[in-house]
């Protein structure tokens, strides 16, 4: 293995443990916002912006601070945003179930997170830079 390649392979780990410490954090302050909120309506909004958040931070990690929200997005997209919308959209009609939903829901919304973060570092490290779909600009 070339000097080039154990350089690579190091700089690769460090953004992989970096960005999965991001995606745990994400994932527990997800569910710690599902157990406090029981009100139908009152968890779908901050979890999506909880997930582009996270979406947004992977993607600093991996090509660096001029990484915007805009690209977050397009990444999201890329790796199956409308399942995670259908789940949470599962998770608001968790609420009118008393306490049983409510603990399912929290459960459900850490996974959720884990997921799509997991999704998202993956898209990264098989992708190369440019390799995102472009949004269009206004």
């Amino acid at each position: 293995m070339s000097t080039i390649s154990i350089i690579r392979t190091a700089k690769d780990n460090n953004q992989r443990q970096l960005a999965r410490s991001w995606v745990n954090s994400y994932a527990i302050g997800g569910t710690a916002l599902v157990v406090a909120a029981v009100f139908p309506g009152s968890t779908s909004v901050a979890l999506m912006g909880i997930e582009a958040k996270m979406c947004l931070h992977i993607g600093q990690i991996y090509r660096g601070p001029q990484y915007s929200m805009r690209d977050a997005f397009g990444a999201a997209a890329a790796v199956g945003l409308a399942c995670v919308l259908g789940k949470i959209a599962a998770l608001e009609a968790l609420n009118w179930i008393p306490w049983a939903g409510w603990a399912a829901k929290a459960a459900i919304a850490g996974a959720v997170i884990k997921g799509l973060g997991e999704a998202i570092i993956e898209y990264y490290e098989t992708h190369p830079v440019g390799g995102l779909p472009a949004i269009p600009s206004k």
